[in-house]
């Protein structure tokens, strides 16, 4: 409405008109009335209040695409503000339906403090305790968070998972989640209250009694899971209300009394919203003013963080920079993976034998790997204390007339479901990239563009001692030998695979030219960076020479090494084809 207002646009169809001059007759979708829906102040949801109980209601969305949204919500009533809140626990003296029954997974199996809540479209489990059940994910989730009161989302990728709750009789239920951080900070925990009501006195609850002064809450089963639990069975009586479920009777509503010598707890907010855009934000389009300028403020955490590693995990040798692995706090232990690894070898073998090409250009890249110290051969016995694994790996076929296949290794692959890979063991922070947009606005606006990439570029940076050993894989040294028997090597650079690598990549290319900062062309490349490519342009075809040669001197006293050299100027690419560093374009 804001930008409406001061640029003088027409209120029904965003023209440069007044709107009584408007002969636009469409109406705004949800209110029907005479403005542009993108401005309209009723958002087709609406709050009624019953019998103190809170019903919401929402409109059709009607547009071009159709939206789902999913809104996982904890509702209660303020009497005192008479204010709908969106609140886990408003009043002291009110219970919420709570249990702490058995949940399992594998061979794993835990205690877990469950709050149920219906008003929740989707349930939660927090991080500790899905580490503490070695929960393996099946995926993935987008999701949109909403604190109470603030007007931004942010956009989160969570994990998925599948547990099983056992009920009383031995059933396991399973119920599909979504892990995070954290679900609320600690309930007050008021079921002593309740131990001196005749009308509960000899139910199984699924919350039993305890002296624990707050109850924290390790799994929020939401309606999507609700009705798979809960029973037909109700008792109601002068205080909280007994609903029987498959793991016991649930308690909620108002306890009889307060109990004495507690205090008030503070109210507690939780608001999740999985969501698609559901209709055009206005003033997002005139964002696009400032593409490449506005920083985003939730960045500065991320930005701490590469700082931190930057500085603490990076040495420099005077020809390359050794970074260690992020590792996650308190990772469980790695399995060594021989034996799977070993059979997977073999296997591998088997089929590139009736390959011989394909063979010949995969044992080339090993010895090649081997000839530029990007890996080396070790001992297959293992020290006490030392932490030591094993990684498959495979080809990938790729469009190259010199290389027709890559070698990948699998940095994911587990011994079994209940023991971890490397990859889960290590943090997967995203690289720190520039705005793509705003990189190709700047590479189209000035006369001379010249592009060019880091040749192998993962592989220009070194691991450090200490890390080398998780890294660890097999080869004969006679691939065509059945015979062969099978050496064992390991990585000394960053390993195309590991869940860390891009932002490793990324955290050496950015400490390098920040190192250099007093150079133009570090600051230039700095900007002009997506992951190991650069675009950049310039007004002045001396420029681009001289961008040539110092980009290559300053990127290779990192043992990086520039190459796929392209540009409209026809002098630089006699220099690139000279230098043969000029891409062939097909």
């Amino acid at each position: 409405m804001t930008v409406v207002r001061n640029k003088r646009l027409c209120f029904n169809c965003l023209g440069t008109h007044q709107v009584s001059k408007c002969k636009s007759q469409k109406k705004c979708r949800n209110c029907q009335r005479r403005h542009h829906t993108s401005i309209c102040q009723n958002t087709g949801s609406t709050e009624q209040t019953q019998n103190g109980t809170i019903y919401s209601t929402s409109g059709p969305s009607s547009g071009i695409t159709q939206v789902h949204q999913q809104a996982a919500t904890l509702h209660t009533y303020d009497d005192i503000t008479r204010k709908q809140t969106t609140s886990l626990q408003l009043s002291s003296n009110v219970l919420l339906k709570t249990a702490i029954p058995t949940v399992t997974f594998g061979m794993c199996t835990a205690d877990t403090n469950i709050l149920f809540d219906e008003g929740s479209q989707r349930s939660f489990i927090t991080q500790n305790q899905a580490e503490k059940l070695k929960l393996t994910t099946t995926g993935t989730d987008t999701i949109h968070l909403a604190s109470f009161g603030n007007s931004t989302n942010e956009v989160r990728h969570l994990e998925t998972t599948r547990i099983y709750l056992i009920t009383t009789s031995g059933e396991k239920i399973p119920i599909d989640v979504l892990i995070v951080p954290t679900i609320a900070v600690p309930l007050q925990n008021y079921n002593r209250s309740v131990t001196n009501l005749q009308y509960i006195k000899g139910l199984k609850l699924a919350h039993p009694v305890t002296d624990d002064e707050t109850f924290e809450i390790q799994l929020l089963i939401g309606a999507d899971f609700y009705w798979k639990v809960i029973e037909d069975e109700v008792i109601r009586g002068s205080g909280p209300t007994a609903v029987k479920s498959k793991i016991g009777y649930l308690l909620s509503g108002p306890v009889p009394f307060q109990p004495s010598g507690r205090k008030p707890t503070t109210n507690l907010t939780l608001h999740v919203i999985t969501q698609a855009p559901n209709e055009i934000d206005l003033e997002k389009f005139w964002k696009l003013e400032s593409l490449g300028i506005e920083h985003d403020d939730s960045e500065y955490d991320k930005m701490d963080y590469v700082s931190t590693y930057q500085e603490n995990s990076f040495t420099f040798t005077g020809k390359r920079y050794t970074a260690e692995f992020p590792w996650k706090l308190d990772s469980p232990p790695l399995p060594t993976n021989y034996d799977i690894v070993k059979r997977r070898t073999g296997n591998l073998l088997n089929k590139l034998r009736q390959d011989p090409v394909t063979l010949n250009h995969y044992n080339a890249i090993i010895k090649d790997q081997i000839k530029k110290e990007f890996i080396e051969e070790v001992m297959p016995t293992d020290e006490p204390g030392k932490r030591v694994h094993y990684i498959p790996h495979h080809a990938v076929n790729k469009e190259s007339s010199t290389t027709p296949i890559r070698v990948v290794y699998d940095c994911s692959c587990r011994m079994s479901r209940n023991h971890p890979s490397l990859n889960d063991c290590l943090q997967s922070t995203p690289p720190q990239l520039n705005d793509l947009t705003a990189i190709l606005v700047r590479f189209r606006f000035h006369k001379f563009a010249v592009v060019s990439d880091i040749e192998k570029a993962f592989l220009h940076v070194g691991l450090h001692e200490k890390d080398r050993d998780v890294t660890r894989f097999l080869w004969p040294s006679d691939p065509t030998n059945p015979d062969s028997p099978l050496k064992t090597y390991r990585f000394k650079s960053v390993l195309f695979g590991s869940v860390c690598s891009p932002f490793i990549l990324n955290a050496t290319i950015l400490k390098h030219l920040q190192r250099n900062c007093d150079n133009w062309i570090s600051e230039k490349l700095c900007k002009d960076l997506y992951v190991d490519n650069f675009l950049s342009s310039f007004d002045k075809e001396a420029d681009v020479l001289r961008y040539f040669r110092e980009s290559r001197d300053l990127m290779s006293a990192a043992g990086f090494k520039l190459r796929s050299w392209n540009s409209n100027s026809i002098l630089l690419r006699e220099m690139a084809t000279h230098h043969n560093l000029l891409t062939k374009i097909k």
